[in-house]
């Protein structure tokens, strides 16, 4: 019996880092790895397919037909669960992933059988042989119309297997990220420590925060043969001991990779030294939260950082050649003198690589909003990728403030030194994706201005 497991394609409304990166579906993987005889998985990625998920329910005949995905696939999951059941009398229907796990009721379907909320390497195996008839529902499995009750789900855990990777072999070679080319993921803890009020991760872990065993994963590091490495964590740089406890790890077993991972400003402020020894070691890129260049929104978004610590931060990865992926949040309130002074504080510390989030109330988190003042509406999940104009702006117009936006990412993203730069450093091919996959970031966000214009807004 085949269980067809989807990584949705994104949607042509959402903007955002799919035009810029394509990494391997790990959530996946793990549920792959658990699925046993009777039970035989495919996963599809629908990110680099061709033929059309009709296609490949025609060729599978699957038994089961499971999903996973944020906030963004929710229309794309139901859609692909609708056309299965139409198209295969019998077939079960799993929703699950991040977005499911704190917002069920927005794949509550009736073609969603099942959505898994709570523990899902745990329930995964049970709900396989409930639906083979062999036992009952596991708990943190809701059916159609069956609402989320926290105080009736099992306690959080956080049992890993080790993915099976070579269900997505057959894609490998086209998976990269930016400029990191056939990146593997690495998931070494769970969670994060911190509380920033507009984090949705945090929400999927209920605040909990859970590392692997390091021998486990440097043994899942032994075995990967891939040499760039992104470790998925919310933030892999939390503990000092821990990160030279890794470092050390990697130096005993001859581990020689490149790294890319998610690290806060005030630990790279306060750990010069480790973050040099980590550029050793094969550290390439780290991906900031910066967040803002005022005191005020950091703050605002209770950051647990200072605008002198990001600065530090900066100037330590610049000092160390370490490529930073930058995040910003640009706030509704920003006007024209806050764009301008946030490109100023931008080149000033040498950032060239941006990410712009305008500020996004996501469900579950410190940064709720009415919902007439949204822009757009809860319903249009797809539109919801920290990337479109979520709040009306207090001081510019939708038009202008998508202008700001636009010549902010110009301005930081088309600099011709650091393109010169890039060219030197990395393979045509991978410059040739990222300046390809920001043009259409770019074309996007020029609709949105043409059509806030057309309507006046």
């Amino acid at each position: 019996m085949k269980v067809l497991l989807v990584h949705p394609r994104a949607d042509r409304a959402t903007i955002g880092l799919q035009h810029v990166m394509l990494v391997e579906p790990l959530e996946l993987e793990v549920l792959g790895a658990l699925t046993q005889a009777p039970f035989e998985p495919v996963i599809l990625d629908m990110q680099l397919e061709q033929r059309s998920l009709r296609w490949h329910l025609r060729e599978q005949k699957p038994r089961v037909l499971a999903m996973t995905g944020y906030i963004t696939n929710v229309p794309a999951m139901l859609r692909a669960c609708r056309q299965a059941k139409a198209m295969i009398p019998g077939i079960t229907t799993v929703a699950g992933g991040v977005h499911c796990e704190v917002c069920p009721e927005d794949l509550d379907d009736p073609a969603v059988d099942f959505r898994v909320v709570r523990n899902a390497t745990r329930a995964w195996p049970d709900l396989l042989e409930h639906i083979a008839g062999q036992r009952h529902l596991p708990a943190g499995v809701l059916r159609p119309g069956q609402p989320l009750i926290e105080a009736e789900l099992p306690e959080l855990d956080f049992f890993y297997p080790r993915p099976a990777r070579h269900l997505v072999e057959r894609y490998r070679d086209r998976y990269f990220y930016i400029f990191h080319d056939r990146v593997a993921l690495l998931k070494t803890a769970f969670g994060c420590p911190y509380r920033c009020s507009f984090c949705f991760c945090r929400r999927v872990t209920r605040d909990r925060y859970q590392e692997r065993p390091l021998a486990d994963v440097l043994d899942e590091l032994e075995a990967l043969p891939q040499r760039e490495i992104y470790i998925v964590d919310d933030d892999f740089l939390v503990s000092r001991k821990r990160v030279i406890a890794f470092l050390d790890g990697l130096t005993e077993r001859g581990i020689d990779k490149h790294w890319l991972l998610y690290g806060r400003a005030d630990f790279i402020a306060d750990n010069p030294d480790l973050v040099e020894r980590f550029q050793r070691q094969g550290l390439r890129t780290v991906i900031v939260g910066f967040e803002s260049f005022q005191e005020a929104d950091l703050q605002r978004y209770d950051k647990g950082s200072s605008l002198a610590q990001n600065e530090a931060a900066m100037g330590a990865l610049n000092c160390l050649g370490i490529d930073c992926f930058a995040t910003i949040i640009l706030h509704p309130d920003w006007d024209r003198a806050d764009f301008a002074a946030c490109g100023t504080w931008m080149r000033r510390m040498g950032i060239r690589y941006v990410n712009l989030q305008p500020l996004t109330p996501l469900p579950g988190t410190g940064s709720a909003v009415d919902d007439e003042d949204l822009l757009i509406p809860r319903s249009d999940l797809a539109r919801w990728d920290l990337a479109h104009l979520m709040v009306q702006p207090g001081k510019l117009s939708q038009a202008e403030y998508y202008d700001q936006l636009i010549k902010l990412y110009m301005g930081t993203l088309y600099k011709p030194k650091d393109l010169y730069d890039y060219a030197r450093r990395y393979p045509p091919r991978m410059l040739g994706k990222m300046i390809a996959g920001t043009w259409r970031v770019r074309r996007q966000y020029l609709a949105k201005r043409r059509a806030a214009r057309k309507a006046g807004v």
